[in-house]
């Protein structure tokens, strides 16, 4: 047996949310890497050759890396949304 989707509102909500977030984060991330201001939490100072690292410009790699598949994540999720509420809105012209 199949599993039953979502309900309409349910799934848009969630995918609003997961939209706005990824966007946001994306956005974010990018910009902190690529004006060198990502900061590290005081507990990853214990492992200093990991923070020495994730300071470096690899470091700074990785997360431009990461804030632009995140914001690209962000472009999809919209493009499901739009293509979600663009058949739900045909679906009810073409009832009336």
């Amino acid at each position: 047996m199949p599993p039953r989707p979502r309900p309409f509102l349910l799934d848009t909500l969630i995918r609003g949310v997961r939209f706005f977030y990824l966007l946001w984060g994306g956005m974010l991330l990018t910009t902190l890497s690529l004006y060198d201001r990502l900061k590290l939490p005081p507990f990853l100072w214990s492992w200093p050759k990991a923070a020495r690292f994730l300071t470096s410009s690899w470091g700074r790699g990785i997360a431009l890396g990461l804030g632009l598949v995140m914001a690209i994540a962000a472009l999809v999720e919209i493009w499901h949304l739009v293509d979600r509420l663009l058949v739900m809105a045909t679906r009810d012209s073409e009832h009336d």
